[in-house]
């Protein structure tokens, strides 16, 4: 496999490439360098490689559905085809890949588009972990001139919701940044909560990074909005809940005999979702699959 491959997928595991968006991007670039840098000389070989760097790929982050949906949609198109010659085949599926990417900004726009009609003058939003959907749909309501507050957890382990901080501060949005075990003193400030997700289930569940579920936990318990945002690419039947190194917990050497936890993920169920942000609209949580078969 090309280095620059390799290294793209080694940055998804650990983490450097961050936000379900940003991580499937990533992946079809990946797969653009292992298009340009194949050493196939036939049509069976080139496909039998681009699917085997396919999979590890999707495999790096097996929770983030978005990156094995558009992976999968683009294997699809590139084996659809019947072309023989090898460099026709590499420029064809190259273009399956840039194809691909503009289709996801479109519908990205779309969804940004309907999720800043959500956000209104004098807000107080309560986030978690780092979404570039969430980002985007804040940067837009600023933009359009709303003034706003985004209250933001840390999000442990990992500290994911300091990107998210960063970024809105970045873009002169007001924020309040405290630890995890701030949420219910955040969420009795907040008047909503806006959150991505990794995946959405048949069910309306969604799953987003851990922590969520207690969020969304507390804003029931407290009468608050709890939305969600993501493409129809990241619905699925089935999930794979990451386990991630203990070590990104706490040095197991300082706790000896004790088992020491780190999912990445957890779900949250539909009836604690008020409403879930697609490119498509806005939808209930038990609605978001029918709504796609329209």
């Amino acid at each position: 496999m090309d280095p620059k491959a390799s290294k793209i997928i080694c940055d998804i595991k650990k983490l450097k490439i961050q936000s379900a968006h940003g991580i499937a991007y990533a992946g079809i670039e990946c797969l653009k360098i292992a298009i340009s840098s194949s050493k196939a000389k036939d049509r069976k070989d080139f496909l039998v490689e681009i699917q085997d760097i396919a999979q590890k790929i999707k495999t790096a982050r097996p929770t983030e559905i978005e990156l094995g949906s558009i992976i999968n949609l683009v294997l699809f198109k590139i084996s659809e085809n019947e072309i023989e010659d090898i460099d026709k085949l590499k420029d064809f599926s190259i273009s399956v890949c840039d194809k691909q990417i503009a289709e996801t900004e479109v519908a990205m726009s779309r969804l940004i588009e309907n999720g800043a009609k959500q956000i209104h003058n004098s807000d107080r939003i309560l986030t978690h972990c780092h979404s570039r959907t969430v980002i985007g749909i804040l940067r837009e309501a600023k933009k359009q001139g709303k003034d706003f507050t985004v209250f933001v957890t840390e999000t442990r382990p990992l500290k994911q919701g300091l990107i998210t901080a960063k970024d809105l501060l970045a873009s002169n949005i007001k924020i309040v940044y405290g630890v995890d075990s701030d949420m219910g003193f955040m969420m009795k400030k907040s008047n909503k909560v806006l959150v991505g997700c990794d995946a959405i289930l048949p069910d309306g569940s969604i799953v987003n990074k851990i922590g969520t579920l207690p969020m969304a936990i507390v804003a029931k318990a407290f009468g608050k909005p709890f939305i969600v945002a993501g493409l129809t690419t990241k619905l699925t039947h089935k999930v794979e809940i990451e386990d991630r190194d203990p070590r990104e917990v706490e040095d197991p050497r300082k706790l000896r005999g004790a088992k020491i936890i780190n999912p990445a993920f957890d779900i949250t169920p539909g009836d604690y979702v008020d409403f879930i942000i697609t490119e498509k609209g806005v939808v209930k949580p038990h609605d978001v699959f029918e709504m796609v078969r329209e």
